[in-house]
Formats: C-alpha cells, sequence, structure tokens
C-alpha cells in the first residue's frame, strides 16, 4: 500500500462534529485539502490497492472446523469463482503480481492438478448449491497454456460448478502466441469473455515495458479474434507509462475506439516496489512515469474520450461500448459476493470469510494431490464486514446509496459520516443527488484513497 499523507484541515472543522459515536480527535486525517485543484491536489498521495480492513486470523489448526459449517451450507447471493494461472511467458517490467516462468511441460502437471482442485469441494452445499454468476481464469496468463488444457479446464468448470445460464466466463491473457487454436478452444470451453493486456498500442513503449507483440501485430490478433463473434473483447489500457505523452495515451483510446472492442479498461500505472520497472527508473535506465498531476489529467481525458466515444461506463475504470459487455466479475468480487478460489495464491471468500491458496506453485500441488483444499491463510470478517462490503462495492461505481445502507444494516452511515462528507462536499471530491452521494470527477480519480478513510472511519466510529 502507498504511504499517504493527509493534509489537516482548519481547527473550524472539529466544530461541525458533535454527535454521538462519532470520534472527534484525530477527524483532520480523513480530509481532503480545501482551495485547491481537487483533481491532482486533494491528497499527497493515492493509495494502489483495493479498500478493505482485512479481519482476525484463523490459525491453520482451525481452518477445518472454520469450513465445514460454510460448506455445509448453500451460499445466498451473488457467486464468483476465480482461477489462477500462475505462469508468464516474461515478465513486464511494471507487474508486481505472482507469476512463474512457463514451460511448455507445466500446462498439462497444472492443468491435471487444478481439475483435481475443482472437485475436491464438489457435492458440497457449499459449492453446489446456488449459482455461479462469473468465472474469472486469471494469472499470471493464462493464454500461455497449451489449448488442450484450456479446453480441458474449462469443460471442467462448467461441469463441476453451478453455472447461471448468463454465467460470465472470462479468459485473461495476451494476444502474443493466442492462435486461433486457443482461441477455438476456449471457445469450445465455452468462454464468453477475453479481458487481453494490451496496455499501450505503442510499439516503442511496449518494448520498454517487455511486452512481445508490435502495434500492427495487436491489431490483427484482435480482430482474428473479433471475427469469430462469439464473445465478449475486453482491452485493458494503461495510462502513466514512462515516455507515455497525453497524446499518445489518447492515441491509445483513439485506437481501442476504432477497432469496435465490446469494452475498455483504463487503469492508473502503480509503481510497485522491487518490480522490474522500479530498479529500471532508480537506475535511471527509465524515466519517471506520470506524476501524480499528469495522472489526474489522464484520468480525465480518459474519461471524456470514452464518453466522446460513447463508451458506457460500467465502474470507476471500466467501460462497454455495447451489450456484450457486462463486467460481472470485477464488479462482484470488489463487493459482498462469495469468490470461489482454484490454483497457487488465488484469493477465495465464503460468507466473509477470506482464504488464500498456498502461492507456493509446489506446495499448492502436493496438498492438491493429498486430497487437500491447499488453503494458506484465513480470516474472520469484521461484524459490520458485509457492510464494508457493499460500501466499497457502492464507491467502486461512483455513488452510495445511503438510505439504502441504512435500512439494509441498521447503521446511521449519514449521521457518522457527517462531517467527513461534508468537508469532502467542499474540498470537490462529492455531491449530492437526492439520497445518493455521488462521486466528482475529482472524487473518482481519488476513488480508493475515499473508500479506504469511509472505511477507517466508520470501523473507529462503531469501535467508539
Amino acid at each position: 500500500m502507498t504511504e499517504i499523507r493527509l493534509e489537516k484541515s482548519l481547527p473550524s472543522e472539529q466544530e461541525r462534529v458533535g454527535q454521538p459515536g462519532v470520534p472527534v480527535e484525530g477527524i483532520e486525517r480523513y480530509f481532503a485539502k480545501e482551495g485547491v485543484d481537487p483533481l491532482p491536489y486533494a491528497f499527497e498521495g493515492k493509495i494502489a490497492v483495493h479498500p478493505g480492513l482485512g479481519g482476525a486470523r484463523v490459525e491453520k489448526q482451525d481452518f477445518e472446523a472454520t469450513l465445514e459449517p460454510l460448506l455445509a451450507q448453500p451460499r445466498k447471493g451473488k457467486t464468483v469463482a476465480y482461477i489462477h494461472v500462475p505462469f508468464c511467458e516474461t515478465h513486464c517490467l511494471y507487474c508486481g503480481f505472482y507469476n512463474k516462468a512457463y514451460r511448455k511441460d507445466e500446462s498439462r502437471i497444472y492443468a491435471d492438478a487444478l481439475i483435481q482442485e475443482l472437485r475436491l469441494w464438489r457435492g458440497r452445499p457449499g459449492q453446489d448449491a446456488g449459482p455461479v454468476h462469473a468465472v474469472y481464469m486469471g494469472g499470471g496468463t493464462p493464454t500461455a497454456l497449451q489449448a488442450d488444457d484450456l479446453r480441458r479446464i474449462l469443460k471442467e468448470v462448467r461441469a463441476v460448478l453451478p453455472l447461471a445460464n448468463d454465467c460470465e466466463i472470462t479468459v485473461e491473457g495476451r494476444l502474443s502466441n493466442f492462435g486461433p487454436d486457443k482461441m477455438e478452444a476456449c471457445f469450445d470451453g465455452g468462454a464468453n469473455r477475453f479481458s487481453l493486456g494490451v496496455q499501450s498500442f505503442d510499439t516503442e513503449i511496449r518494448q520498454a515495458m517487455g511486452r512481445v507483440s508490435d502495434r500492427d501485430t495487436l491489431i490483427r490478433q484482435l480482430e482474428l479474434l473479433q471475427s469469430y463473434d462469439q464473445a465478449a473483447v475486453i482491452v485493458d489500457l494503461i495510462y502513466g507509462f514512462p515516455m507515455q505523452t497525453m497524446d499518445r495515451w489518447l492515441a491509445d483510446i483513439a485506437t481501442a475506439q476504432s477497432l469496435k472492442l465490446d469494452g475498455a479498461d483504463c487503469y492508473q500505472l502503480n509503481v510497485y516496489r522491487n518490480t522490474p520497472l522500479a530498479k529500471a527508473i532508480e537506475s535511471g535506465r527509465l524515466p519517471a512515469g506520470a506524476d501524480i498531476p499528469m495522472q489526474s489529467a489522464m484520468f480525465a481525458a480518459g474519461v471524456k474520450a470514452m464518453q466522446k466515444g460513447f463508451f458506457r461506463r460500467l465502474s470507476i475504470s471500466h467501460w462497454a461500448r455495447t451489450s456484450r459487455e457486462r463486467n460481472l466479475y470485477n464488479l462482484y468480487v470488489k463487493g459482498r459476493a462469495h469468490c470461489l478460489a482454484f490454483g497457487p495464491g488465488a484469493g477465495g471468500n465464503l460468507d466473509g470469510f477470506f482464504y488464500l491458496n498456498q502461492s507456493d506453485y509446489r506446495a499448492w500441488q502436493e496438498e492438491v494431490r493429498a486430497g487437500r483444499k491447499p488453503i494458506a491463510m484465513m480470516f474472520r470478517p469484521f461484524p459490520q464486514g458485509k457492510l464494508f462490503k457493499a460500501i466499497a462495492e457502492g464507491m467502486e461505481q461512483g455513488w452510495l446509496d445511503m438510505p439504502g445502507l441504512e435500512a439494509a444494516y441498521g447503521i446511521p452511515v449519514g449521521e457518522i459520516w457527517k462531517p467527513v462528507l461534508e468537508q469532502w462536499e467542499r474540498a470537490g471530491l462529492v455531491e449530492r443527488d437526492g439520497a445518493f452521494v455521488v462521486l466528482t470527477l475529482a472524487g473518482q480519480f481519488w476513488q480508493v484513497n475515499l473508500s479506504q478513510l469511509l472505511l477507517d472511519y466508520l470501523k473507529r466510529s462503531l469501535e467508539d
């Protein structure tokens, strides 16, 4: 998590706080700067991870006893499934995610173990009862797997999991080495959505970041995948790369729009410590990426360009052009949905209990072959964990239904948050639309900060 320092507000702000149950002392640290342009300057730094508050750790000897009642009852509410493929054919400079160098002979071994893991909870209501609304095969690089293994995995998913009739089945990947054999294998397995890590169409930027394909190859591959007309085709675009000017960023958006894709996701570059990119910048081999003012300008320009291109906004970062693109997994997994997780390093959630599979590839295999779910960590939810998830879900879409939250969870969040929300409104980060609190353009840029601060403040208030 990026360290953030919040500016102190005026002393008079404390006078506005007097309601019971609201922590007055130290409230200034939840405030944004006033008297400045909020888009680039609301806070000193940005939080780079999904908002959350964690939970109480479950000891390893208690995993089974904790899981049993969760698996013995049908799931209620939305459910997604996540499958983690740990392999990458190359290591992109900016990537901070778990990855393992790919070898062709690992594809079958991994697929065999994954299929075995998919079957471990078969027959248990916690997995079998209740529809699964979205499946996401991510990584790593799922499309690095061999065609037959992609087909086998996807068919097993359909055989083992109780997929909803309209289940969104996403395969994430790269366009390099993703030819007709693999595309058709995914279709045979039932994939109906592809999320492809283009990041930039600019060949110079791509090569500097360790990406393989050039601009023309990317476009040909995308057009080939689209020609099947059997699935939503989505690309990821990133702003803030070293050497990426505003013109280059807008050119990437224009290229994506010209291809008539089903959607596009626009993300900010996060430079994580100890990644090859961080080391390249520190050594002077690459210039630094965009600073926060430039990132905010690129964000605003991206929003304007997507709206001008008649893309429909699904969440802060996700845009749709056609009705094929729904972005169900990303919407549900950041909210209150259950998540069934498979593969090394995959994180799941059953009724608010978070679990993380063994990230060590060999340890994961050994556990699965021994007939055990390969869980390495587990956490109990906070008493108001579902409320916190609902808040994160709303903020991801850019708004909060205050009366709806209060009616559903019996907590007067509007009163508790009043001093913070009033200050943010003065700072230009939120505005009122009837009963809704809506993020402004600046608030959208700082959404992760705002979400985390709201959760922290609410938790503090409920504990006092």
